[in-house]
């Protein structure tokens, strides 16, 4: 049985289908992120019934809900919601479905996403053809998506929030498209084989997919069928070290253009020197935790605005002085700004260096944050302006500062580990900011038990603080470098 989630995933990538399907252990965990991302897909679904008055919900999944759908519309119901049909090796379970007039039906697809993204042509395509098969004729194709310029004021109006689009004849367009999509998931699903070669070259994008990762890490017997993989794959699997090229033959290495990569260190300390000259003491290294929702929490913010709500700041005031350490989280689920730039307002001091990593993200929520409390404007607007990105000096084409481990990246996770293995996020609870922002939420919540609160509270701070330490460590390590 394919189903709509089945499909989406062969969208994605057919490699994620089949692990899905057979090998789920293999499949990355849901991480705390991932499941707020769900829980907030679930209240916008919510949001969206809202527009919809007096619809049933359909109860059960695959032949059960067959059975139930085919029973409300018997019934004379004109709005379903999360209707199932089964159409062969089909199933699917559509999000809204309203009647017309002349007896036909609107699909209408909720979507966390703030606009009708091309892909969903393929998503609603799918439904289409599921129901028209199952003998449910279908008339419009609809997404119903956030629109992100609605700002909050008291309770959140759905009509407001939720902007509704026609996307009928782009689907109707692709539909013979989807119908060879169909087909091809269908075989994917019939693949028996590990490992397979049809599912390592049948990958859309091998340079970064996770889930060739997941299978090339996860299934025996890669390696032995390596050398023919096709070339394009075969050279991002080698330059990814999921394959070794070691038991490669050195005529398909050849044939493909690999070489291995020597390692290699460039510091180019003229000009590092001549971009730490422009650095003030006291020097503040900063960084903020931020929390964004497609359901703006409080009054004043919009979908999927960063809010901060948390922060740390290590501050030295001279090139031999110890150095502070400040810190800010927000306790209570309610708008955290006013209360964050109070204390930041004291803590950071009307004059040095704010050393940031990846100024825009900063420097963005600076200006969204004076725009929501204006007393802070002229502080927000100083601070923007003595903002220093160190990961500038990282950057791959600038040149600066160079590794082969970088793999010419310059995220603060990627060049940590390499130059301060000491300072590595692996003994952390949290290790990731987007499990750091869907902390908030629970600690917040009143449901939470004390002591878990104080536990989260301890792993939340020790990871912004982890920020704000690698980035006066990595600085440390440079400036012994361009010595």
């Amino acid at each position: 049985m394919l189903t709509k989630t089945d499909y989406k995933n062969y969208l994605e990538c057919p490699m994620w289908l089949w692990l899905a399907k057979y090998r789920p252990e293999l499949l990355p965990e849901i991480t705390l992120d991932l499941q707020r991302r769900f829980d907030t897909g679930n209240q916008v679904d919510a949001l969206a019934k809202e527009l919809f008055p007096g619809g049933i919900e359909i109860e059960g999944y695959n032949k059960e809900g067959w059975e139930n759908t085919q029973k409300a519309i018997k019934s004379g119901a004109t709005i379903l919601f999360q209707p199932t049909v089964i159409a062969g090796e089909l199933s699917c379970r559509a999000d809204i479905l309203t009647k017309n007039k002349d007896g036909s039906w609107d699909i209408n697809e909720v979507k966390m996403a703030t606009s009708a993204k091309s892909e969903y042509v393929y998503d609603v395509g799918f439904q289409k053809i599921c129901f028209e098969r199952a003998g449910i004729r279908i008339h419009k194709t609809n997404i119903i998506h956030v629109d992100n310029t609605y700002v909050r004021h008291g309770e959140i109006e759905p009509r407001k929030l939720l902007a509704l689009e026609d996307i009928t004849r782009e689907a109707d367009k692709y539909l013979p498209e989807t119908e060879e999509g169909i087909k091809e998931a269908l075989r994917v699903i019939r693949i028996k084989d590990e490992p397979s070669l049809e599912l390592i070259n049948g990958c859309s994008n091998p340079k970064n997919c996770e889930y060739l990762e997941c299978y090339c890490k996860g299934i025996k017997g890669v390696q032995s069928v390596a050398k023919n993989i096709q070339p394009k794959h075969l050279l991002a699997l080698l330059n990814r070290n999921l394959v070794n090229y070691k038991k490669i033959p050195e005529e398909v290495l050849e044939s493909i253009g690999y070489k291995p990569e020597e390692s290699y260190t460039k510091i180019d300390a003229p000009a590092i020197k001549k971009e730490f000259e422009k650095l003030i003491y006291p020097l503040h290294f900063f960084d903020y935790e931020t929390f964004g929702s497609a359901i703006p929490p409080f009054d004043g913010t919009r979908p999927y605005q960063q809010i901060p709500f948390q922060y740390s700041l290590h501050v030295k005031d001279d090139p031999i002085s110890p150095i502070r350490h400040y810190e800010f989280l927000a306790r209570r689920f309610e708008d955290p700004v006013p209360e964050l730039l109070t204390q930041l307002e004291r803590e950071i001091g009307p004059k040095g260096s704010v050393i940031v990593w990846h100024a825009t993200f900063e420097s963005g929520r600076n200006k969204e944050m004076a725009d929501m409390e204006p007393d802070f404007t002229d502080f927000l607007g100083d601070v923007n302006d003595r903002i220093f990105d160190l990961l500038l000096i990282f950057k791959h084409k600038n040149q600066m500062y160079i590794k082969s481990e970088f793999n010419k990246l310059a995220s603060l996770k990627i060049v940590l580990p390499v130059l301060c293995p000491e300072l590595s996020y692996e003994n952390l609870a949290i290790q990731g900011g987007g499990d750091a922002s869907s902390s908030w939420p629970v600690l917040t919540d009143e449901k939470t038990p004390v002591k878990e609160k104080e536990q989260l509270a301890k792993n939340m701070l020790a990871y912004c603080k982890r920020d704000t330490e690698a980035m006066v460590g990595i600085m440390d390590k440079v400036l012994k470098d361009i010595k």
